[in-house]
């Protein structure tokens, strides 16, 4: 069984770190329940790869060109008052955005076409392969630049052709489609918690998730997260169930960890 002291030195963390608030906290340590022992254990995994606690990632959805390694995130929710914003990476470039509203005209087959042509911003430091960025170095605000945005993209395929025009100078973002694997990645997640092997986990996040977080960092806080070291076990309950709201995808899987060993097992 988890001891009550690990469970109080993970919300000790979360608390201080930012990624719960003090109600919350106290709540959880006075409830001493294993399923919210294992919501904080989540938080402390997450949360140490998003660059120091980031608050959670908007409902973009994601196309990925593998072959020029650059990718394009797009608000696809109509309902949103952001419908239609966009972030392309691209090598070279970095991340650019708009300012203003993006031009959308959604078809009756479902694929989206975008337009935009107007200022936007340049973020050079992000790459498309990601690194180990450091996050205690302060950078200078994005600058403005020309931005030019032309191309559809298909939500529920995952499928995306636009070009992007930065300074004048053209990118082409090309994404085949939805990507499989969820499966696979799941097993490979569980069988790194199951032994510790939090280089593996780090391996195995998306570069959005660690980023920020350099590879010591991110070893030497789970190494020593309390709770998170007493997992003797790591099992699905059940098959991986798939949804598509607004174009993003989502691999959903049911998981149990097991505390400890032997008959005081949680």
């Amino acid at each position: 069984m988890l001891p009550r002291a690990g469970a109080a030195e993970l919300l000790d963390v979360a608390t201080r770190r930012g990624w719960v608030d003090a109600r919350t906290a106290r709540v959880t340590r006075i409830a001493a329940v294993p399923v919210l022992v294992v919501v904080v254990v989540v938080w402390l995994v997450v949360s140490v790869l998003r660059a120091g606690g980031a608050g959670q990632p908007p409902l973009f959805a994601e196309f990925v060109d593998s072959s020029s390694n650059s990718y394009l995130d797009v608000q696809l929710d109509s309902s949103a008052k952001s419908y239609g914003a966009f972030s392309a990476v691209l090598p070279g470039k970095g991340r650019v955005w708009p300012k203003g509203r993006v031009q959308t005209t959604q078809r009756s087959d479902g694929v989206v076409e975008l337009r935009y042509d107007g200022i936007g911003y340049q973020d050079p430091y992000v790459r498309p392969g990601g690194g180990d960025e450091d996050p205690a170095v302060r950078r200078p605000p994005p600058p403005r630049v020309p931005v030019r945005f032309a191309g559809q993209v298909d939500p529920v395929r995952h499928a995306a052709s636009v070009d992007v025009w930065v300074n004048g100078l053209r990118s082409h973002i090309a994404a085949p489609g939805q990507v499989g694997g969820a499966e696979g990645v799941v097993d490979d997640f569980l069988g790194a918690m199951r032994t510790g092997d939090w280089n593996e986990l780090y391996d195995i996040e998306s570069t959005y998730m660690r980023n920020g977080s350099k590879r010591s960092t991110f070893l030497t806080d789970l190494s020593n997260g309390g709770a998170v070291t007493t997992i003797s076990d790591a099992r699905t309950l059940g098959p991986t169930t798939y949804s598509n709201p607004a174009g993003v995808s989502y691999a959903r899987t049911p998981v149990r960890f097991t505390y400890g060993d032997g008959p005081a097992a949680t």
